[in-house]
């Protein structure tokens, strides 16, 4: 991976992505790429979904050596989170900004919604939405360096020999990324982008995507042909403060991305520094 530019401010940040839209959109045919953005608190971690860091799941493969019982053992774990979800869920539907999910997609998205494990990545249309969440959950302790990274989600389809798309849930080449509870039909090698429902108001202002890995538990930056379209931008964190500032001037704060009363107390304590 080439060095990934160092940004301090809030006009250097665009620029660096607007250099790699740029560059993408040459290359493309259709003549123009939207990327999509993630942030990270850590320019360390890895673009590897919840389920391939939890840590029960590490255990129980830990003395498997086959792929195909690796495999097993993984939808194993997740078919019970998701059995036990399912199970237990419907009290507390009511006062989900969801509402009661109508099929299995929209399980595993209010799945990941609330923190449980899943194979989904969360990505975002908006490059300054990415940027916040990567500033604003930096702990005082942590002082190295936050990042965004920066994909072309029209080039995993490729991946996987499939036509360039970004598919939801009703198009047929994603129904293997997830089977039926205990079917454990084999899943796709590679990941995948996902458009997902649109259920909550939360997911619409985020411009929320998603990327769902398949059976190779490997981190998007370590996929050989995904490289020239996956860059990451770090962020200098000595102006993390500085850059929080801007984008609070842009209009990109907690309250405008978590549209509750949650987030807009959250934004207060940041502006007056409160704990």
């Amino acid at each position: 991976m080439h060095k990934p530019p160092v940004v301090g401010s809030l006009s250097e940040f665009i620029k660096a992505v607007e250099k790699i839209q740029k560059e993408w959109s040459d290359q493309d045919e259709e003549g123009y790429v939207y990327p999509w953005f993630r942030g990270h608190s850590n320019n360390t971690h890895r673009l590897l979904p919840g389920l391939y860091r939890n840590e029960k799941v590490k255990e129980d493969e830990k003395n498997l050596k086959d792929e195909k019982d690796i495999e097993e053992k993984v939808l194993e774990n997740e078919y019970t989170f998701r059995w036990d979800f399912q199970l237990k869920a419907h009290p507390f539907l009511a006062d989900s900004a969801f509402g009661v999910p109508g099929n299995d997609w929209e399980w595993y998205f209010l799945m990941q919604h609330y923190g449980l494990p899943t194979r989904l990545l969360d990505w975002t249309e908006g490059s300054l939405i990415a940027l916040h969440f990567a500033l604003f959950f930096k702990t005082d302790e942590d002082q190295t360096d936050p990042c965004v990274w920066v994909l072309n989600p029209w080039e995993l389809s490729g991946l996987s020999e499939k036509d360039r798309f970004i598919f939801d849930f009703t198009d047929e080449p994603l129904r293997p990324y997830l089977s039926k509870l205990w079917s454990y039909d084999d899943l796709p090698q590679y990941p995948i982008g996902v458009q997902p429902v649109y259920k909550s108001k939360r997911i619409v202002v985020q411009k929320g995507m998603f990327t769902i890995h398949g059976s190779d538990q490997i981190a998007l930056e370590d996929i050989e042909e995904l490289k020239p379209w996956l860059k990451r931008i770090d962020i200098k964190y000595e102006q993390t403060d500085i850059i929080k500032a801007e984008l609070q001037m842009a209009g990109v704060t907690q309250s405008s991305l978590f549209p509750e009363l949650s987030g807009l107390a959250q934004e207060l304590k940041e502006y007056w520094k409160q704990a």
